[in-house]
């Protein structure tokens, strides 16, 4: 079996550290709690964007492009993995509608959807692990706090992440009020209104203040950034991390970060230089190394 590392181009360039805990995770699974010989974690290096922000913005002939690419990079292999609920809800959602039924295109993007999931999902459904079996050997008894994509209701994964956190006793997981909202952050929606972005966002840091945990687990590179950089012109100490990274800190695998401005967790090291605190609106959607926003 052969499990590719769907990595986003905002992870790529605002959250390694997500992707390395995903890696990090998927291996410690396999070989300690599964005990599967023969199954690699692999990075595809040709991968660039999913289109995304094409979609977002009224393309669909270049996100279909895109939507192409990723077929092709990703066809051997038999599980696509990824640390980004919105990414792994476009593939999922989003890539049908691009080809007409029954094209060689079109079901080449279904088998991509078939296999194609965010890591908590991975673990729950296809790798069925129980949570307890990724408890660490001192459990942590910090509060954190969870946020959940709005993109993974699409894939009825919202709310998820923090009953798996909960049950793998990665601290002590509290529940954040009014978790259904949006955090603001939206793709596109972030730069064509950014008052109501950040209104938004600061609503959600209230939220999260509320539950007195000074560390947030969110689903999606774009929500965490987005929350990292309100977190860190607003001078809050707070820490912003994936469901991976949280997992990862529980078993040992990585070192707890601190607060912002010093993770390197947290998305740009809580560097507010970020536009809108880390949005895809930056050229390339947000990621340097993919000419015309990983567009081949």
């Amino acid at each position: 079996m052969r499990i590719a590392l769907f990595t986003t181009c905002l992870a790529e360039a605002l959250a390694p550290r997500a992707l390395k805990a995903t890696v990090l995770v998927l291996e410690h699974v396999l070989e300690h709690v599964l005990e599967h010989e023969g199954v690699t974690v692999e990075l595809p290096a040709a991968q660039t964007c999913c289109g995304q922000p094409m979609l977002s913005n009224g393309l669909p002939a270049d996100a279909a492009i895109l939507a192409r690419r990723m077929c092709e990079i990703f066809a051997p292999y038999n599980a696509v993995v990824t640390p980004s609920g919105s990414c792994c809800s476009v593939v999922r959602e989003k890539y049908e509608a691009l080809f007409a039924r029954g094209s060689a295109d079109h079901k080449a993007v279904v088998a991509l959807a078939a296999k194609t999931f965010e890591l908590i999902e991975f673990l729950e459904t296809q790798l069925k692990i129980d949570p307890a079996t990724l408890r660490g050997k001192t459990p942590s008894a910090a509060p954190i706090t969870c946020h959940d994509a709005c993109h993974l209701r699409g894939i009825h994964r919202h709310g998820s992440t923090a009953p798996y956190l909960t049950r793998a006793c990665c601290g002590d997981v509290r529940e954040l009020p009014d978790a259904a909202q949006c955090c603001g952050f939206g793709g596109m929606f972030s730069t064509q209104f950014p008052e109501v972005s950040t209104a938004l966002g600061e609503e959600k840091l209230a939220h999260v203040a509320s539950t007195g945990a000074a560390t947030l687990v969110a689903s999606d590179t774009g929500c965490a950034a987005h929350l990292a950089g309100l977190a860190h012109r607003k001078n809050v100490a707070l820490r912003v991390i994936s469901p991976a990274e949280a997992l990862a800190e529980s078993l040992g695998l990585l070192e707890t970060g601190a607060p912002n401005g010093g993770n390197p967790g947290a998305p740009n090291g809580g560097n507010p230089g970020a536009p809108n605190g880390g949005n895809p609106g930056a050229p390339n959607g947000g990621n340097p190394g993919a000419p015309n926003g990983g567009k081949p």
